[in-house]
């Protein structure tokens, strides 16, 4: 079995082939040519542990990733965990893999999905709120699918925005990073803004003149206690793109909405749809666009990246 490591999986493959393997899963799942129960939660106080089986036709695998909020204040990963690979034939296992650097690109490709398919595609900046590991992957992978120029980025510390811009700096150099010293002053410069946040309410004002015509992107909330995003983005778009059908009973962004009747279950739609070609956006008004995630997207990129580090002999076997 081979163990990557971090170190082995960040920047084993590009963006690009990132997301083409989150497309490509998203494919499969349309054609009903794969496997994912809706993920396990399992709770305790404000932490979270979810396993996530899924099998396709290049194999089969779980992830398994604890969600720790208070580790922000022992510096530690909020996110940690392990992406199990195993042979569809055998069962055999094949690789083990670092959750969170599979997450943070996986995550970052998911999100970027919402750039590609409901934002212009002369798009040239992109505002995010919330500077931590997820902020920073999620400016990376949309600097990948926009010409984007300029980062806009609110962040709770100077230190917080430092590692952000660091980080994205590594990966899209050329591109200008700003701090904001307020979500109101990213708003007035941006018109993509994707909130990466663990916040329980909306983390932008609740006022369609600030917020008609953007396009909006929440990855942050993923339990129905969690609203990242205000009801009159809802109102504004008038639908919402998914990253999958289980974002309907766990995240409150989605939630919400239906249960206020601010948008019907006919008026949530998977993202799938713009990648197959069955459903066109109009770019020109607000639109909004909610990821949860999926064992899919985790299974899929962690194929990609286990046979490109193959190709390159990275990481260490072990036997069981």
């Amino acid at each position: 079995m081979l163990v990557l490591a971090e170190r082995d999986l960040t920047g084993l493959i590009s963006p690009l082939e990132t997301i083409a393997a989150v497309e490509a899963a998203l494919r499969a799942q349309a054609s009903g040519a794969l496997a994912a129960p809706q993920r396990l939660h399992l709770d305790w106080d404000d932490n979270s542990l979810l396993t996530m089986p899924a099998a396709a036709a290049g194999g089969v695998g779980v992830k398994v990733v604890s969600v720790v909020p208070g580790n922000k204040d022992r510096h530690l990963p909020v996110t940690s965990g392990v992406m199990i690979l195993n042979d569809r034939n055998t069962g055999a296992p094949l690789a083990l893999l670092n959750a969170a650097a599979l997450t943070a690109q996986r995550t970052g490709a998911v999100g970027a999905l919402g750039a590609k398919y409901l934002s212009p595609a002369q798009t040239a900046s992109v505002g995010i709120i919330g500077c931590g590991v997820q902020g920073a992957w999620q400016a990376i992978y949309t600097c990948a699918v926009r010409p984007i120029e300029e980062v806009f980025a609110y962040a709770r510390s100077q230190a917080a925005f430092d590692r952000f811009a660091a980080t994205v700096g590594r990966h899209a150099p050329g591109v200008r990073i700003t701090a904001c010293g307020s979500v109101r002053a990213l708003l007035d410069r941006t018109d993509l803004v994707i909130a990466a946040t663990t916040s329980t309410e909306p983390v932008l004002p609740d006022e369609p003149a600030l917020l008609q015509n953007k396009h909006f992107i929440s990855v942050g909330s993923f339990r129905p206690a969690m609203q990242e995003l205000p009801d009159s983005i809802y109102r504004l778009a008038g639908s919402l793109a998914v990253d999958s059908e289980h974002a309907r009973h766990e995240a409150g962004d989605v939630i919400n909405a239906l249960r206020r009747n601010i948008l019907s279950d006919g008026n949530v739609f998977s993202i799938a749809e713009c990648v197959t070609g069955e459903r066109d956006i109009d770019v020109a008004r607000t639109t909004v666009y909610k990821t949860v995630g999926s064992a899919i997207y985790d299974l899929f990129v962690a194929f990609e990246l286990y046979a490109a580090a193959r190709r390159r002999g990275l990481g260490r076997e072990v036997t069981l």
